[in-house]
């Protein structure tokens, strides 16, 4: 997990690189009276948009949190779909296109510069990135707190606390008493001041601290810090007057969003099904030649306010998967037929959803919709498991972008901090983020079972 600003330098470090080749192409394949810039205006500005749009669609920017072969990967896809999409909207120019030549060369550049930088970064991203150093103020759970850290911000680093001296052992060193904060800090060279929510806080602590922010300090809560870094909301650190007091959650209380966002999604629908139906039809014949059965598999799912309907995918295990009643899914499933786990790894299964969307059952993008058995044993067991069928489930989601596919309580419980991050922040821009990082991770399956 990276934060915005850095994301921003390392697209910032891709978009020199694209200048860079387009400059090399100039001298090396361009006639030397044109100006590539001025001659090739509508070129330069398709692979720009089109190079930067499939970077960030394949999350190209996890370097030094993720196997540099992967990198590789990613890298290499977005290029070829870059140069692809680029020369594509650029043929319609006449005089704006690349000849064959140049924009070969340019491919062969840009994946080269981009690759480059890359690599160097990833092998010294220790040395070129500064680990967060974090005072607590406070020490409840702080257990939960490190473990968080260690699952966003692996490199972050708990240098201790200000309070009670052997409070929990979690928390690292006492370093002081709560009204030495600042000082504590400063000697103990910490880069942010992290507040729980028992922080000891009194107005003098808390004037001091606010003093310290306005000059520059890194002063936040662990529940703001953590969604706006990690972009979930930690359910070990939120109460309820938390989520009753904090802005968002405003869906159902705003009329114009909600008919929006219906609006788009039966938009949406009726133009996804003009490409998608000579898929589904060869889909539904290779199930159909590979074993015998239904080739739609119908299943109950708890919807908008636990509210159960039929949904509706192509089926991908054998007709007897749950003659012993239901079970999570596990990797390498052997109830799951050869064709359904190819159409489960590229999501082929799910679009008969289609018609849960327009039904009005469904939305494109919300929490994935669950089976009521696993509803009714996982709201016993995770706080606050309802507020995700507040808004209707969906095709796809911010959790299931973010997290693998889950399979276990724990699994559910992560799954959940993204959903009602989801929820808390729901717009139509948000949306389309999704929408983008749905198809990343179609290109790019992340443990689709």
């Amino acid at each position: 997990m990276i934060s915005n600003y850095r994301r921003a330098l390392l697209q910032a470090v891709d978009l020199l690189c694209i200048v860079v080749a387009l400059i090399a192409c100039e001298l090396l394949s361009i006639a030397p009276d044109l100006n590539i810039f001025r001659d090739y205006t509508g070129a330069c500005l398709f692979t720009l948009f089109f190079y930067l749009l499939f970077f960030y669609i394949l999350d190209a920017y996890n370097v030094g949190n993720e196997d540099f072969k992967e990198t590789i990967g990613r890298v290499s896809v977005a290029c070829v779909l870059g140069i692809i999409s680029s020369a594509t909207a650029s043929y319609a120019f006449q005089h704006w296109r690349f000849d064959r030549a140049t924009t070969s060369l340019l491919f062969l550049i840009s994946l080269l510069l981009c690759l480059t930088w890359r690599y160097f970064y990833n092998r010294n991203s220790d040395e070129l990135t500064h680990p967060l150093r974090i005072l607590l103020v406070g020490v409840d759970r702080a257990g939960k707190v490190r473990q968080l850290l260690n699952e966003g911000l692996p490199k972050a680093r708990i240098i201790g606390y200000v309070g009670e001296p052997d409070m929990d052992p979690d928390a690292g060193p006492c370093l002081g008493a709560p009204f030495n904060v600042l000082e504590a800090a400063r000697d103990n060279g910490a880069t942010m001041i992290l507040l729980l929510p028992d922080a000891p806080i009194d107005d003098d602590i808390a004037h001091a601290l606010l003093e310290a922010k306005l000059r520059g300090a890194m002063v936040v809560d662990i529940r703001s810090f953590y969604e706006h870094v990690v972009k979930s909301l930690p359910i070990s650190q939120i109460t309820e007057e938390w989520l009753l007091q904090t802005e968002g959650f405003n869906l159902n209380t705003r009329g114009s969003l909600r008919r929006l966002k219906r609006a788009l999604d039966v938009l949406i629908s009726i133009v996804l099904l003009i490409p998608a139906a000579p898929i589904m039809l060869i889909t539904a014949l290779a199930i159909r030649l590979e074993s015998k059965g239904p080739v739609i598999y119908k299943q109950d799912r708890v919807g908008l306010f636990e509210k159960e309907f039929t949904v509706y995918k192509f089926r991908s295990m054998r007709t007897d998967a749950e003659k012993n009643g239901a079970v999570w899914a596990k990797e390498h499933d052997d109830r799951v037929t050869r064709v359904g786990r190819f159409i489960r790894k590229v999501r082929i299964d799910e679009l008969p959803q289609i018609w849960n969307i327009l039904k009005g059952d469904m939305s494109f993008i919300g929490p994935r919709p669950e089976r009521m058995t696993f509803v009714q044993d996982l709201k016993k067991q995770i706080p606050y498991y309802s507020l995700r069928h507040t808004v209707k489930p969906g095709l796809t989601g911010w959790a299931q972008v973010c997290y693998p596919y889950g399979a276990s309580v724990e699994d559910s419980l992560r799954k959940l901090e993204y959903d009602l991050y989801y929820i808390k922040n729901i717009s139509i821009l948000l949306d389309i983020t999704i929408f983008l990082k749905t198809i990343g991770v179609v290109l790019f399956p992340k443990g689709a079972r």
